[in-house]
């Protein structure tokens, strides 16, 4: 007997089809989601706020392969009662319209997820008057890929500081390897990826590689590496075209360069006192007078002040006078010393002397050898002895 359906019967059956797919098409949820361990998801699971419907309860079940009885219940919530979990390590959150207060829907959230937590995860939302609505969200979760990080105590390193080099790897591998590129033979080794570097210098300054090895099955891993820059900062002594003290004659000029080798751009100053004369390594002084004999003060400084280095110098200005007074000479050898002018002021007195009681002219005096020099004798057959002045 063939099954005969009334016209009232079809036209209802027609009207709850649309009210099912209407509504089926306007409710938020994550239809496929994708994630790697250890981050959270959130899925969600929202009817739009222009159908005006009430909501009398809420769940989530994690669906499993089979049996539809095997499936796992997680949350359920009923408005006026608290939330009840089934699972730990989730969380539901209500939503509501903001403009009515009514239930719209609820969002699920997985904390650290892991690849357990992959499958299929079914929103039931029980309303008035349509019914059960039913969607489903399925979430994959992936391993993350391997990778290799490299860190250190960014920021200022000098000569003669500390470094430690942290190496990281995912997954953990069996240990890491530390190179540099200036020496691809040598390589330290570690089981937890920390390195020392101990008392480091400039040779030091290098591209670094950590070079984690994992289990020689996992062809897929090897080779991976990271990279990073150290740069270790030094500043030697300053250095100048000339040297200190440095001796001039008034109204010459002066030009005094200077430098410092170090690991980054320097700033200079010169200054004598408490006047800063120049921002250079360059000090010039033109027609220099006495009043600028002193002492000077050059400054070599990291722009960021991390390092410094000072050096003094010392200029005499001399006068036309002094400079005259250093370049007598007596016979054309060297210059009169102190004690050369005392002993050929006392052999002069007595030569006098003898001339003027002898009636004879005033001879010359060898000077140059003040030490030997000895006064003429000024004894005399008529006196017997010698008269000083």
């Amino acid at each position: 007997m063939d099954f005969l359906m009334t016209e009232p019967a079809y036209k209802l059956l027609i009207f709850l089809c649309m009210i099912r797919g209407t509504y089926g098409e306007l409710i938020e949820y994550n239809a496929d989601t994708t994630a790697v361990e250890g981050q959270n998801v959130s899925l969600q699971c929202i009817v739009g706020e222009e159908h005006d419907i009430t909501i009398i309860q809420l769940e989530w079940i994690k669906q499993q392969n089979g049996n539809e009885k095997n499936n796992q219940m997680i949350a359920v919530f009923h408005p006026g009662f608290p939330i009840n979990y089934f699972q730990s390590g989730h969380f539901l959150k209500t939503v509501s319209n903001s403009k009515t207060g009514k239930l719209q829907g609820s969002i699920l959230t997985l904390y650290k997820v892991t690849a357990k937590n992959s499958g299929n995860y079914i929103c039931e939302i029980t309303s008035y008057p349509t019914g059960s609505i039913k969607r489903t969200a399925k979430l994959q979760v992936t391993e993350p890929p391997a990778s290799v990080k490299m860190s250190y105590p960014y920021g200022f390193i000098k000569e003669g500081d500390d470094v430690k080099i942290t190496c990281s790897a995912s997954p953990p591998p069996l240990r890491y390897k530390l190179g540099c590129s200036k020496d691809r033979i040598f390589w330290l080794e570690s089981s937890n990826g920390e390195f020392i570097l101990p008392r480091t210098t400039r040779n030091d300054s290098d591209v670094y590689i950590c070079l984690p090895e994992w289990d020689s099955l996992v062809q897929n891993q090897q080779g991976l590496n990271a990279t990073m820059e150290l740069t270790v900062n030094f500043l030697d002594g300053i250095e100048c075209n000339t040297s200190s003290p440095l001796n001039i004659s008034v109204g010459e000029d002066v030009a005094i360069s200077c430098i410092a080798k170090a690991s980054q751009d320097l700033a200079y100053k010169w200054m004598r006192g408490d006047t800063t004369l120049s921002l250079s390594d360059t000090l010039s002084l033109t027609s220099v007078t006495s009043d600028q004999s002193g002492t000077y003060k050059l400054t070599a400084v990291f722009l960021d002040n991390q390092l410094q280095t000072d050096m003094k110098f010392s200029i005499h200005v001399l006068s036309k006078q002094s400079e005259a007074n250093e370049n007598t000479f007596e016979n054309g050898d060297e210059p009169l010393r102190q004690d050369s002018l005392q002993s050929y002021s006392r052999c002069r007195q007595f030569t006098v002397f003898r001339a003027l009681q002898n009636n004879e002219s005033v001879c010359e005096v060898n000077v140059t050898e003040p030490k030997t020099q000895k006064c003429p004798d000024t004894r005399t057959e008529k006196s017997g002895y010698a008269t000083s002045i």
